[in-house]
């Protein structure tokens, strides 16, 4: 193990300088930040639930609400008149409401709610900015209340921002146009409480260069409903409903928060995410956030967070520190004292929040002591990798001799294993042309038990066309003496000709004539397409496999194979097809046919008499099956196991070879699938043929693996 006692100093800070410009560069990646404002959201978390202000008081519009008052969203803009009075004569000093009054309703509910603001002269209504997105600019639209409302009230913008994970923990107190709706309570309030003449002093507090710069991070108090919050029905009846100066005094803020929002009411929704919502499992009314913000302020005491060039000048003294006293432990100590100071530096970011509310990036310092520990892991790698190889070196200068003197052997040996690869690829070629004969055989005999059945089939329309056509010459005959008939001599004149030719043509019965003629010829034509129909289906069963794999239709290879076995099933077993949707399968179409062919064939001579065949096409996910199934005399369990084994039959001496099975087991296996058979005596057997629509060729082995 290297020395890395000494010297210290050089390494320590060599790591230590370069974790400070990695952290450098990933400081403005947005998953970063996205994890620093996890862990304020951790720190209020572990911090509590601070006690809720005693000066502000949300009257909410809650379900309980819409039940009691009964009328559908929006409201008759008199109720919210009514609300003011009743709050002015329960003594509250500012009324902000967070609903947006930006259209009109009905004018003589305007204009009670008009009259209300003006004679109140303590209400504070809010504002909104739409954003429109369009693919040539990005437009903002502020929206105001009403002019008959904005003239005699003040008015105040939200100004809440939503960062990437959707939570809530900025905002904005005055925009260059307009103060926040916060700011404009806090504003009325204290305008309030102190006379004009002494109210200067608070105006050092709302600095507007200060509050123009940047957003301030909200401290939040607690989870949703924090705050002290009544329903808005009982604030209606605060005298019967609510304890005795509840609003005296104090700052009252209305706006939604309704859990769930009704359809007829056409509601929108008003709730927000904050960094409390992931343990109570439910978002904040944007009314308790606007609460939030002017507690903030009254108290000025917002979240501070540190400039990154303080987060820096904190970061730098704690990785050199660390750095120098990771390379004076091992590994596993390292580790530890790792873990710990991850915990103390937690600890401390924790106290410094719950005492002074200052955010210390807590992800930043943990980030760094881990990539400073993985730096020292690093650089012993390195170093212990390079004693390594020096050690290596020595090694395989002492090596060289003994490899050389292995290499002769090696090379001698590597010859006789050659010249034993040319013998086994010549086997194995021998054996390739010894299973492709195979084959071929089987295919034959296949054909040769058709061939009395293909020739009674081709004989049969050959023979009623070559019968057919010696009546068609003898009717043709007639017509064209009928035609001579007609035709004029010399010294004949063309009525002469004409009644010649009539009693011609009624003497050979032309129409019946030309009936059966017509219907000679329509007869050679059906059994020219019965021949044609038998020798196409001879072509798709024999079709040769030369030119490789090329995708066909299998249900076409079927019916062309159930054509040839006519003569085995016709008149005695009925064929049942059930063909679902197949797609074009990549294979030798001539092999599969020849399984085709020995499947229906065992399955005709399986039953003795009258019986069913039944054909099942299916696909699914890039496979497709062909089952097989006929209701013979079945395949005893001990012969099942044996089925597909070379040789193996259970038919007399020269009925079978018992290679069919075998072969078509072997076809089925090249091409990347699988056959399979179930039977029990006396029910029957059904064969499973499963062949990949794109498949990866395989050796044939002709036979199961045993």
């Amino acid at each position: 193990m290297p020395n890395f006692k000494a010297p210290l100093i050089l390494p320590a800070t060599l790591v230590a300088v370069v974790v400070f410009g990695l952290m450098l560069l990933i400081a403005n990646l947005s998953f970063f930040s996205f994890m620093e404002l996890k862990g304020l959201d951790l720190l209020f978390t572990l911090r509590g639930t601070l006690s809720a202000p005693e000066s502000i008081v949300i009257v909410a519009i809650d379900e309980t609400s819409m039940a009691e008052i009964g009328k559908q969203w929006p409201w008759p803009r008199s109720l919210h008149a009514q609300l003011i009075r009743q709050l002015n004569q329960a003594g509250a000093k500012v009324i902000g409401f967070d609903i947006l009054f930006s259209e009109p309703s009905e004018p003589d509910q305007d204009q009670v709610f008009a009259r209300t603001l003006h004679d109140a002269k303590n209400v504070a209504l809010v504002s909104a900015l739409s954003v429109v997105n369009d693919s040539l600019f990005r437009h903002t639209v502020r929206i105001d209340p009403v002019p008959a409302f904005r003239e005699v009230a003040t008015v105040g913008g939200p100004f809440v921002s939503i960062d990437g994970d959707g939570i809530v923990r900025r905002a904005r107190l005055l925009a260059p146009d307009m103060p926040s709706f916060a700011l404009q309570i806090v504003r009325r309030y204290l305008e309030s409480l102190t006379p004009a003449s002494v109210a200067a002093p608070h105006s050092k507090r709302f600095n507007q260069k200060e509050l123009l710069q940047q957003d301030v991070l909200i401290h939040y108090l607690g989870p949703p409903k924090t705050i002290k919050t009544v329903s808005y029905y009982q604030a209606l009846d605060y005298e019967r409903m609510l304890p005795p100066g509840l609003f005296s005094g104090k700052i009252v803020l209305v706006g939604r928060a309704l859990e769930a929002i009704p359809e007829p009411q056409r509601l929108a929704g008003d709730t927000f995410l904050t960094p409390f919502s992931w343990i109570a499992e439910e978002p904040s009314a944007g009314v308790e956030i606007q609460a939030t913000l002017i507690h903030n302020l009254l108290e000025g005491h917002f979240v501070t967070e540190l400039s990154q060039s303080g987060k820096f000048m904190l970061l730098l003294p704690l990785l050199f520190a660390t750095s120098v006293l990771l390379i004076r432990l091992k590994p596993l100590m390292g580790l530890i004292a790792i873990t710990g100071l991850a915990g103390l530096l937690f600890a401390i970011a924790w106290e410094v929040f719950v005492q002074t509310s200052l955010w210390l990036p807590v992800s930043s310092g943990i980030t760094a002591l881990i990539l400073v520990y993985s730096g020292h892991l690093l650089t012993r790698s390195l170093l212990a990798e390079r004693e390594r190889r020096r050690l290596l070196e020595e090694i395989n200068r002492d090596l060289e001799a003994k490899i050389a003197a292995r290499t002769q052997d090696l090379s001698a040996a590597n010859q006789e294993l050659y010249q034993r690869h040319q013998q086994i690829e010549a086997a194995y070629q021998e054996l390739a042309r010894t299973q492709d004969q195979l084959v071929h055989s089987e295919k034959m005999a296949s054909l040769g038990l058709l061939v009395a059945g293909v020739a009674h089939e081709l004989n049969n329309p050959i023979s009623y066309v070559h019968s057919n056509l010696e009546f068609i010459e003898d009717y043709t005959e007639r017509l064209v003496g009928i035609i001579e008939a007609y035709s004029t001599d010399a010294g004949q004149s063309y009525d002469q000709a004409h009644c010649r030719g009539d009693e011609k043509k009624q003497a050979v019965r032309f129409e019946t004539t030309l009936k059966t003629l017509r219907e000679l010829i329509a007869s050679c034509k059906e059994g020219a397409e019965r021949v044609k129909k038998i020798v196409l289906d001879l072509r798709v069963f024999s079709r040769t496999d030369d030119v490789g794999l090329v995708r066909a239709d299998l249900r076409e290879g079927i019916e062309s194979t159930l054509n040839l076995l006519t003569k085995e099933y016709q008149d005695r077993i009925t064929i049942h097809r059930d063909y679902g949707y197949l797609p074009l399968v990549e294979c030798y179409p001539g092999q599969v046919n020849q399984v085709f062919m020995n499947v229906l064939q065992n399955a005709a001579q399986a039953i003795p008499h009258q019986g069913d065949v039944w054909i099942t096409t299916e696909s699914d996910s890039g496979w497709v099956r062909i089952i097989i199934k006929d209701n013979g005399i079945g395949i005893t369990e001990e012969n099942l196991t044996h089925i597909f084994d070379p040789f193996f039959t259970t038919k007399s001496v020269g009925a079978g070879t018992g290679l069919g099975l075998s072969i078509s087991y072997g076809i089925i296996e090249k091409q990347g699938g699988k056959i399979s058979v179930m039977s029990k005596v006396g029910e029957g057997a059904e064969f499973t043929i499963e062949l990949p629509v794109t498949p990866q060729i395989t050796r044939f082995t002709g036979g199961p693996a045993r």
